[in-house]
């Protein structure tokens, strides 16, 4: 058995409110004369039809002959079958002057219920004898004998019309409610799905997604709750990746602290203090080291969970990249890696000054670590007036598009074990970047690695 969702009956029930209100509001129109009913508007059609004809008929003359008479009896009696109904034409005293009928259809004893007057002179009225109804017509005919009026009496002996007007509304409006069935299982299936793999990603499974082919608003929420699924997927993967990468470059320095530890012990028990004083030293930086590295993992969580404070510093990028060259010339050592500035006039840019610092020294730091001895790091600053371009190269080997793109990730390094460092760096980077609505890309080019910054200036 089928069974019937919360969302169809609130649409079903709205539907048929809106539709109720509809047919309330069209009734309440038609009888106050608001709207014409269709039976006062065929009503006025035929009446004008035989006016014209029978205006034909009379072809200007001046006096109404009985050879005239006569065409005009047969045809206001074709006329009168035709509608089911007796036509009659009456001059300026009242008198009869060319009929349908032996007998006169009224008596003067009707109820008659005026449906509708037009400016020149036509009426329409609905003619009740108990429960059966006639559409009476009359409008004036000017010809050359004088002034004439054409009667039509259409038997009307079914329902009312606005009866029938009404019940067509009421059958429209349940075949939409019958078809509407079919159309909000189709706007619904999408939110059954989404909330089946909302479900599934609850319980920690992050594989269901939900199609996009729509077009519509409900294609567009299943797009971003795709996209949604996508990044906590990447979230949590990550999570646990940095958990796992944490506990192994914390075990490192816990491991060597525990030897230089039992080597301590086990002088102090042989009674000697040789070399004691440098293990010490050593587990100190140890420390110091783990210290550094949670103090920067725990930095690294507040970009995610904490609402980043506001950009107040107007900077000159240029002159921040010439200072950062200078805090990581001591890196260089005896390496002999060149520094060459390439930086083009650009506008002040608006930021946090201390975030942009760490991302230049990270940036150029890991330049500078990671390129070959006798080698050049090229820094590069322009704008194109919607926004700063600042591009680092060095020349290391070209990497694969994987690993240009795990480099951003939180303790992924080059290779390189003997280049001090923690793997954080460019994590930083890329979540200050695009804590400031700008993008940062790795790319293996011709002079060999380059980083590229891009920062909005709006």
């Amino acid at each position: 058995m089928m069974k019937v969702s919360r969302l169809y009956l609130k649409i079903l029930v709205a539907f048929i409110l809106v539709q109720a209100v509809a047919i309330l509001v069209i009734g309440g129109l038609l009888k106050m004369g608001h709207m014409r009913p269709p039976f006062a508007r065929h009503a006025l059609n035929r009446s004008e039809a035989l006016q014209q004809i029978i205006d034909m008929e009379i072809d200007g003359a001046d006096r109404l002959s009985p050879k005239l008479r006569a065409r005009l009896d047969r045809l206001l009696g074709v006329y009168a079958n035709a509608f089911s109904g007796e036509a009659w034409i009456t001059n300026e005293r009242g008198e009869t002057v060319a009929r349908s009928f032996k007998t006169p259809p009224l008596t003067g004893r009707e109820d008659l219920n005026l449906k509708l007057t037009t400016d020149r002179g036509d009426h329409i009225f609905f003619v009740r004898k108990g429960d059966q109804g006639s559409i009476y017509a009359y409008g004036p005919l000017e010809t050359p004998m004088g002034k004439l009026t054409v009667h039509l009496l259409n038997a009307w002996i079914t329902h009312n019309e606005e009866v029938w007007f009404m019940e067509g509304l009421a059958l429209m409006a349940t075949v939409a409610a019958l078809l509407l069935i079919p159309v909000s299982r189709r706007i619904t299936r999408p939110m059954v799905q989404m909330t089946e793999s909302a479900q599934l990603l609850a319980r920690g499974d992050f594989s269901p997604r939900v199609e996009e082919k729509r077009k519509d608003e409900m294609g567009t929420l299943a797009r971003t709750f795709n996209h949604m699924a996508n990044s906590l997927e990447k979230t949590v993967r990550g999570g646990r990746e940095l958990t796992a990468n944490l506990s192994h470059e914390l075990r490192s320095p816990l491991a060597r602290i525990r030897v230089s530890q039992q080597i301590v012990r086990e002088r102090l028990e042989e009674g000697r203090t040789d070399g004691v004083t440098n293990h010490v030293r050593r587990m100190e930086e140890e420390i110091d080291h783990m210290d550094s590295l949670i103090d920067q993992i725990i930095r690294l969580s507040k970009f995610d969970l904490q609402e980043p404070p506001p950009r107040d510093d107007m900077v000159d990028m240029n002159e921040m990249l010439k200072a950062a060259e200078e805090r990581v010339r001591p890196l260089i050592g005896e390496r002999a890696v060149r520094l060459r500035q390439h930086l083009a006039p650009v506008p002040h840019y608006r930021c946090r000054r201390p975030d942009v610092r760490i991302v230049l020294d990270n940036v150029l730091s890991n330049a500078v670590k990671y390129s070959p001895d006798n080698s050049q790091v090229d820094m590069y600053c322009e704008s194109d007036g919607q926004a700063l371009t600042i591009r680092v190269t060095n020349a290391y080997p070209a990497l694969s598009a994987r690993e240009l793109e795990a480099i951003f990730s939180p303790f992924r390094r080059l290779g390189y074990d003997k280049v001090e460092g923690n793997g954080l760096g460019l994590a930083f980077a890329r979540k200050i970047v695009e804590d400031h609505g700008g993008t940062i890309r790795a790319d293996s080019v011709s002079e060999g690695f380059a980083i590229t910054i891009r920062l909005p200036l709006a």
